[in-house]
């Protein structure tokens, strides 16, 4: 399917105005749409694939996505966000006084809202034009574009495919194109390329696995709803199906996971990951699994191949822990420090555990310490908290020279919390006249306070 569609999508390109190095790719997900990124990568999912009829369908989706990349209206759509996004954050930050952390997840969003994009009008004009010449180009009957839309609008009017909400907020239809379309199609020479027949003997195991990808959706909802046991009639009904999907095998690995069946699960993510490598998830599950049954060698082989196909936080703090309980604290503060740029679960536990290394070897690490002296001539200590977590049984030192210049030290424990990004101000029992230059500051202990 994959070099089918491939097939189909370089015989556009090659007869297209602006020569990009097009690559064209089968998305394993159900949501009926089509996408372009700038620079020519194009994507088709399943899910719209079974909603087409014939090649020439097949070639007015592609060329219609091969247009938007070349004009760049994703890119146009990505500016614009930006703009607006960037303008929101500043506002957002100044109204909270924030350190802007929330412009680490900005990068991510964008590029998801470059997949999501609702082109405009005008995009959408012109990629239907351009696309349809494209088509007869390369042989197919641009008419193929024409019927394609008015089924998409025959299908919004009537309301008759909720699936497709995605691919109508992206791609909106409407009477107009259709007859814009209609009118384009009658300047262009009749006939061309259907290609209904050899489109229905690609997709026959696709059409005919449709129930199975049903089934898994929803045994993903049942899953969510922690009704397990639908979760795994449907998953296994879905394997029925089509044995061959890795998605539905790692499914069932989540399912006796939750049932604490970790020996089981690992059976399923094995046989996920033999069914495609190149999935970065059930590799992750296997890591996590492995390092739970004390298989730690297997965990990390697991969970390094899991960050080469993606990483993600979950992957890295596990390495961390690993690495930590191995005692090997610098690899560990690498993995925590990696996973610690997430804001989800992962990263937050990664961010504690970093910051607990990182005080248990350099107590001061977070701490600004500065002296100063009062108007009654006392000298007061201003701490200040840089670290995103709590600390408590903070305990400090202060090395003075006293009048007779012999070196005094001088214990002082601080009480309660020294809250994350906050600064007390401390007595610290000495004056001027026992020591007139200021003592230096010395963190003796620090630890993280238990929320």
């Amino acid at each position: 399917m994959q070099n089918y569609v491939s097939e189909v999508g370089n015989k556009l390109a090659a007869v297209s105005d602006r020569k990009l190095p097009y690559e064209f790719f089968v998305v394993n997900d159900g949501t009926p749409n089509a996408w372009a990124l700038p620079g020519g990568k194009i994507g088709i999912h399943r899910g719209l694939l079974t909603e087409l009829n014939s090649e020439a369908q097949l070639a007015a989706v592609l060329a219609h996505e091969i247009v938007h990349a070349a004009a760049k209206h994703g890119a146009k759509s990505m500016q614009r966000g930006l703009l607006l996004q960037s303008t929101i954050a500043l506002a957002n930050a100044a109204a909270k006084n924030s350190n802007y952390t929330n412009y680490t997840q900005l990068g991510a969003e964008l590029g998801a809202a470059l997949i999501t994009t609702k082109y405009g009008r005008d995009a959408e004009r012109e990629s239907d034009l351009y696309g349809m010449n494209y088509m007869h180009l390369a042989g197919y009957d641009p008419a193929a574009a024409v019927d394609l839309q008015q089924t998409f609008v025959n299908l919004e009017s009537g309301r008759k495919s909720s699936s497709l909400s995605t691919l109508f907020a992206s791609h909106p239809p409407s009477r107009e194109r259709v007859e814009n379309n209609r009118l384009h199609a009658a300047t262009l020479p009749t006939g061309g390329r259907r290609g209904a027949a050899r489109y229905q003997q690609v997709m026959r195991r696709l059409q005919t696995s449709k129930p199975a990808y049903q089934a898994y959706e929803n045994a993903t909802a049942a899953f969510a709803e922690a009704d397990f046991a639908t979760a795994t009639t449907l998953a296994k009904e879905a394997i029925q199906i089509e044995p061959n999907e890795a998605q539905f095998h790692t499914l069932l690995g989540d399912l006796a996971g939750i049932d604490n069946r970790l020996a089981r699960a690992q059976q399923h993510y094995r046989h996920a990951i033999s069914l495609n490598e190149r999935f970065f998830y059930p590799h992750l599950q296997r890591g996590l699994v492995s390092r739970d049954l004390g298989e730690i060698n297997a965990a990390k082989s697991s969970l390094t191949r899991s960050i080469e196909l993606l990483p993600t936080a979950a992957a890295y703090n596990a390495l961390g822990e690993i690495a930590e309980s191995e005692g090997n604290l610098d690899q560990a503060l690498k993995y925590f420090s990696a996973a610690s740029k997430d804001t989800g679960a992962a990263g937050e536990a990664a961010l504690t555990s970093l910051v607990r290394l990182r005080i248990a070897r350099q107590p001061d690490a977070y701490i600004d310490a500065q002296m100063g002296l009062a108007g009654n001539g006392e000298w007061v200590l201003i701490i200040g908290n840089t670290a995103p977590r709590d600390f408590t049984g903070l305990i400090l030192e202060l090395a003075y020279a006293d009048l007779n210049g012999r070196v005094r030290r001088q214990q002082i424990s601080v009480s309660g919390i020294l809250a994350a990004a906050s600064s007390r101000r401390i007595s610290s029992g000495l004056s001027r006249a026992v020591s007139s230059n200021a003592p230096r500051v010395t963190v003796l202990r620090i630890q993280l306070a238990v929320n």
